[in-house]
């Protein structure tokens, strides 16, 4: 019997993955009890309903901080969680708590006295990445008060550019990608077709360092950026994601290696939503 993409890829997971990856990636893949997937998301939930405890592989602080929200928040939607969940009613006091007047989110000082990669040590705040991403899922997620939209909405408004959607790098396109797609504003039918064509150009080019970074950008298959794009470009973007599969099941990671196990899950979930693997 031929062993699919997705079956040796939650075998990986079960052998070399972390509990929330596996749980995620069986629970949209191969109809694994959604509880799972909350609970081990909440082993990284702190008092203050925000996310650390390395959930995000390149903060190592246990520290609740933006990143590891929205990595969260990432999961969170798509299992399809919503504002009555306890872990998302908790997310949602964080997310108000811990914002600042300028709309965005920052490190606490804890996370300096752990280990951080170089990028973050350096990240500059307020920055339209983590700011949009974390209003963009809280509107998924059908949390997060009036107060908090309106300040991102005028960080956005005050730094958000085309040029930056033209030449800006993966990270940078990240914030536009998970905010203007989902929310009401009047720029954003504007933002989404540059962006799906930003998406084409750089797809087109092999500009991509993998087809995961990819579908990434694209979002999910039934999201606005994705019905923008061509269905031959999807297709080969798909057929690279089947091929960039490693012989002992997993994805491979530009990044740490601890990235692996977050890697695998998202391709599985993503070759499962197209019907692929």
């Amino acid at each position: 019997m031929t062993t699919t993409a997705i079956e040796r890829a939650l075998a990986f997971l079960a052998e070399e993955g972390r509990l929330l990856e596996l749980a995620w990636a069986r629970h949209r893949c191969a109809g694994g009890p959604r509880r799972d997937v909350l609970d081990a998301l909440a082993t990284y939930q702190n008092d203050d309903g925000g996310f650390g405890r390395g959930l995000e592989v390149d903060i190592k602080a246990p520290d609740s901080q933006p990143f590891a929200a929205r990595l969260a928040m990432l999961v969170l939607i798509s299992i399809g969680a919503g504002p009555s969940e306890p872990v998302v009613r908790r997310l949602a006091g964080w997310l108000d708590q811990a914002q600042d007047d300028n709309g965005c989110w920052r490190f606490p000082p804890g996370v300096f006295e752990h280990p951080l990669a170089p990028w973050f040590a350096g990240w500059t705040f307020p920055s339209l990445n983590p700011a949009l991403c974390l209003a963009g899922g809280a509107t998924r997620l059908r949390i997060g008060t009036d107060r908090l939209q309106a300040r991102v909405r005028a960080l956005a408004d005050r730094m958000a550019s085309s040029e930056e959607v033209e030449g800006g790098e993966f990270y940078a396109l990240l914030a536009y990608l998970e905010y203007f797609p989902w929310v009401a504003h009047p720029r954003s039918d504007v933002f989404v077709a540059a962006l799906a064509a930003r998406i084409e150009r750089t797809a087109r080019e092999g500009g991509y360092a993998d087809a995961e970074h990819f579908f990434e950008h694209a979002g999910p298959l039934d999201g606005p950026i994705a019905d923008r794009l061509p269905a031959d470009l999807v297709a080969a973007q798909l057929d690279r994601l089947q091929a960039e599969q490693e012989a002992d099941g997993g994805w491979p990671s530009p990044y740490d290696p601890a990235w692996r196990s977050w890697a695998t899950a998202s391709s599985a979930v993503t070759l499962q939503a197209y019907g692929r693997g």
